[in-house]
């Protein structure tokens, strides 16, 4: 979105704190849910939690929904800190990067995502890149010490980004020396993978559960899921109606910072290792695998719509793309699902 009206001075911490209340809205819209046809006598269940660095909203349908809740808690805080944060120590992301050019062993769970975020990573010509793991250091987009790098200080860390240097097998991860990994961009995602095996194993008949900018949708029940207005992220554009699948949102209005009279927002091109400058303001992808539609809405943000189309259409995957100037295209196995709430933006044909 690039908030152009943010005070410079004190600029770290008014952004920070709308980038969490951007969050909890587009939680709010997205789980403002319009359910169809209730069944009678079957029980819902919602709270909220912070994890993951962001907004968790549960909302359960069937029998034990307060221990299921609890049980999904669980299982996205065991995702970060156990398997894929490279902050938390002894997590497998913290051990391969504490270990960068040695074969270390971590669970067959993190094998499968660092697995599917280099194939798209491939698919995608290197603009999305688990090995950016120094370049996103440097921003440090959202946290305490966020600011514009220089020239040489990203052109020294993009030295070490190359997914084709990581070598997996079923059960280790190898790195390059001085690689560091980070899957921020795929980790919501694979959270939302987690969580369907886990439903499955409960009483839920259907849920929705939204990590952050990206949402599982459990079961064979239709909700109206809604898309953020870049340019007023407290309301929606449109709407999606889904069933059984997970969505990924990726937009400029998420994490960004202002430098000056230009605004830096959080999605970095990995070959140049600067925020990616594409017509787009978001893109939200609709894919059956969670660390696919998250890792697709990153890369298809970064290359713009036509040379997305392909990468899309490689994993069977659609999207809903937002453009800077309110135009909204519309994969063709989406466009029966869409419904614009907002008349200031004009869908293509």
């Amino acid at each position: 979105m690039g908030d152009t009206s943010l005070e410079n001075t004190n600029g770290k911490k008014q952004v920070n704190k709308k980038a969490l209340i951007s969050v909890l809205v587009c939680v709010v819209m997205v789980l403002g849910v319009v359910l169809a046809d209730f069944v009678k006598g079957r029980s819902e269940y919602s709270s909220t939690a912070i994890a993951m660095g962001t907004v968790v909203n549960i909302r359960l349908f069937g029998s034990d929904g307060e221990e299921t809740a609890e049980a999904v808690e669980n299982n996205i805080n065991e995702t970060e800190k156990a398997l894929l944060s490279w902050r938390e120590k002894n997590s497998d992301i913290e051990r391969i990067n504490a270990s960068a050019g040695t074969t270390v062993s971590v669970s067959t769970e993190t094998i499968d995502v660092i697995g599917k975020a280099l194939d798209v990573s491939k698919n995608s010509g290197g603009v999305f890149d688990i090995t950016v793991g120094k370049v996103t250091r440097l921003w440090d987009f959202g946290g305490d010490n966020q600011r514009l790098p220089s020239d040489n200080e990203i052109s020294e860390a993009l030295e070490s980004v190359n997914y084709s240097s990581v070598k997996i097998t079923d059960t280790t991860v190898i790195t390059a020396e001085g690689q560091s990994l980070d899957l921020g961009a795929v980790g919501k995602g694979a959270a939302c993978d987690r969580l369907k095996l886990l439903l499955s194993s409960t009483n839920t008949e259907s849920a929705v559960i939204s990590v952050g900018g990206s949402l599982l949708l459990y079961g064979d029940r239709s909700f109206n899921i809604g898309i953020v207005n870049p340019e007023n992220d407290k309301e929606a554009m449109g709407t999606l109606k889904l069933s059984d699948t997970c969505v990924s949102t990726s937009g400029n209005y998420e994490k960004f910072f202002v430098e000056g009279d230009k605004t830096y927002h959080h999605i970095l091109d990995a070959t140049t290792g600067y925020p990616a400058d594409s017509r787009l303001s978001s893109i939200t992808v609709v894919c059956e695998s969670g660390t696919l539609s998250d890792a697709l809405s990153t890369a298809c943000y970064i290359l713009g719509y036509n040379d997305s189309l392909a990468l899309l259409q490689k994993y069977d995957a659609e999207a809903v793309f937002v453009f800077k100037d309110k135009t909204v295209r519309i994969t063709d196995g989406l466009k029966d699902d869409f419904t614009r709430t907002d008349e200031s933006f004009v869908v293509a044909k």
